[in-house]
């Protein structure tokens, strides 16, 4: 049955809008639990019991207000939800002047607390998605018995191929949720749940790649100008949820890093950086790059000099200097790392060393 504490003060602050009056909101055991006069509350009130009893609305008139607890001259209705009384409402006054304001207050009220609980049961049904999303991606739930709550939860899970993953840096609350699910593109079908702190699973339908890499774009810039910083994105390939799932997880921490969507079949050298355990990253790195890591002059030659093609006067243009500061700076590294620019296995091992410090 719903509580009624939960909105009560609500209630009262949206009868006083409407009538000027004294205005009490009782629980289903006739104690008060919301009051424009704040002396009542807790107090018991025995014409409100009554009229939870009667499921009908009552006068309290002066003789009654004597003769029971805790009640006031005035009238009290009960608030009826699907046949049942879940609590009073009290209108202090004379009967007879407060009575006109009955059928309308009621109204009001019932209106009100339907609404509130369509709201609470939307806001369950959301829940209980979230959750069960979040175990089966994790593997919490089997194949089969995933399909049976996802049809007791109406949610047709096996229309849905692949996940992408986006990780805000800010709070997200439902409101933000549902904006996001309303203006994107990607898929009229799309089902978007929060994971976790920050974390939003977006469950795809079988859309081709651009059409999904153009809605995420838009996603992602409208996050982006709402939290002024990059949201990370990672997506997963198409087939099990559970697998893609985790594919976008490992594409997401490269698109923390690298400042833009990421789709997990495009990972190549990454793909073995995310594998590989962080203190054997930092001892590849210092047995390969570490003479210079503390030079940002040489660090920026060689990250020209590796990720860039072209002649020694083409990088020097890029680097804004001349062929021959180009030529020094080439010969200070190779002298300082003792290695050989032109030699194919030190310059692999100085390529993938200097993605892996560029990722940590």
């Amino acid at each position: 049955m719903f509580d009624l504490q939960v909105i009560g003060s609500q209630i009262v602050d949206e009868i006083s809008s409407l009538v000027e009056q004294s205005i009490v909101v009782t629980d289903r055991n006739g104690f008060i639990i919301a009051s424009t006069n704040p002396e009542r509350l807790n107090n018991y009130h025995e014409g409100a019991a009554m009229a939870m009893r009667e499921k009908k609305q009552l006068q309290m008139t002066k003789e009654l207000s004597r003769k029971l607890k805790g009640v006031m001259p005035g009238i009290v209705l009960p608030i009826m939800i699907q046949d049942q009384s879940i609590g009073v409402i009290g209108i202090t006054g004379p009967p007879y002047t407060v009575e006109k304001y009955g059928k309308l207050v009621r109204k009001v009220v019932e209106l009100f607390v339907a609404d509130f609980m369509s709201r609470q049961q939307r806001e369950r049904s959301v829940r209980e998605l979230e959750y069960f999303i979040s175990d089966y991606l994790n593997g919490e739930i089997d194949q089969e018995k995933a399909y049976r709550q996802a049809e007791l939860l109406s949610f047709p899970i096996q229309n849905y191929t692949s996940v992408a993953v986006f990780q805000a840096t800010k709070y997200l609350d439902d409101g933000l949720v549902e904006r996001m699910k309303s203006f994107q593109t990607i898929h009229q079908n799309l089902e978007v749940v929060r994971s976790g702190i920050g974390e939003l699973i977006f469950l795809i339908p079988d859309v081709d790649r651009q059409s999904l890499r153009t809605g995420l774009e838009l996603i992602e810039a409208r996050a982006t100008k709402s939290m002024n910083e990059f949201q990370p994105i990672g997506v997963g390939q198409a087939g099990s949820l559970k697998r893609s799932y985790k594919q976008a997880k490992i594409a997401l921490a490269v698109s923390a890093r690298q400042k833009r969507i990421i789709f997990e079949e495009d990972l190549k050298l990454e793909l073995l950086f995310q594998e590989l355990p962080e203190d054997v990253g930092w001892k590849f790195i210092q047995r390969t790059l570490a003479p210079i890591t503390e030079d940002e002059e040489l660090l920026e030659t060689l990250e020209t000099y590796l990720f860039n093609e072209g002649s020694l006067q083409e990088l020097a243009d890029l680097l804004y200097i001349h062929k021959n500061t180009l030529k020094y700076r080439l010969t200070k590294i190779e002298n300082q790392l003792g290695i050989h620019l032109q030699n194919k296995e030190h310059l692999t091992e100085l390529y993938i060393a200097y993605s892996l410090y560029r990722q940590y």
